[in-house]
């Protein structure tokens, strides 16, 4: 979808500032060290890991630093480019590999790196973006690329949540700007879309400039729509949270997990 372009290639630059904010930086090493005791805990500690829209590295190269061989996908040349520098600076070069491409055709991106011990979904990525049959083979494709006990994990948002909320704002200040998200939800196409307007601060900071305006239109699930997909793609799921390790209650953050079936 051209969203998908506009978003993450053509605007890459917007999104990459909000992506290297102090705070989203310090979110991804704190998500990291969560996922890395959890993956510990299934005999995954140090695991080769593929991590499915990896943006500029801010949850691969944590995990990098935590002892895991990661190899981080994303269809976006400025974030992969980021990436790269961002692992040599900060050490894991050699535990790291970002590989440009998209995830539609993921067995040809990663497949020389695989078998993964742990595949990842984070961060409302990827699953979602296209369309049911696209999550199928996208899903079916990490299946090919897991070792037989491997752990699928999906992080995101369900249904309930973009119900709840369309037709509402939400504003956040993020890489030196002023983000205003306006959610609508289709019924009838079963999308939400998400209207990104940016801001800049003027120099006196009270005054505000639209920079950019930005749309995402995701396909998003419920928890039984989600395990339907995944076991279809031959995932089973073994457990749901909303945020890692908190039980799941719909209408809001999904953190899904699975193994192979």
């Amino acid at each position: 979808m051209d969203w998908v372009a506009d978003f993450f290639i053509r605007e890459a630059d917007l999104y990459a500032r909000i992506l290297g904010d102090e705070a989203m930086v310090r979110e991804g090493e704190e998500l990291a060290a969560k996922l890395a005791g959890y993956l510990a805990s299934r005999g995954v500690g140090g695991g080769r890991v593929l991590d499915v829209g990896c943006g500029v590295g801010r949850l691969s190269i944590p995990l990098a630093k935590l002892g895991f061989k990661v190899v981080g996908v994303d269809i976006s040349p400025s974030f992969i480019e980021q990436a790269r520098e961002r692992a040599v600076k900060e050490g894991v070069g050699d535990r790291v590999v970002f590989v440009l491409g998209d995830a539609r055709e993921l067995s040809s991106v990663a497949g020389r790196y695989a078998p993964f011990d742990a595949i990842l979904f984070i961060y409302t990525t990827i699953i979602g973006y296209y369309d049911y049959d696209t999550d199928l083979s996208i899903l079916r494709q990490s299946r090919g690329l897991a070792k037989p006990d491997s752990i699928l994990i999906i992080d995101t948002v369900d249904r309930h949540y973009y119900v709840k909320v369309a037709g509402r704002s939400i504003i956040n200040e993020l890489g030196g700007y002023l983000i205003i998200q306006r959610y609508e939800y289709d019924e009838g196409s079963a999308r939400a879309r998400i209207q990104w307007t940016y801001y800049a601060r003027g120099s006196n900071g009270y005054t505000l400039r639209p920079i950019a305006n930005a749309q995402l239109s995701i396909r998003p699930y419920t928890l039984s729509e989600l395990t339907e997909l995944a076991s279809t793609a031959g995932w089973r799921l073994v457990e749901a949270y909303s945020s890692p390790w908190e039980p799941y209650r719909p209408g809001g953050s999904l953190l899904a997990i699975f193994k192979p079936s």
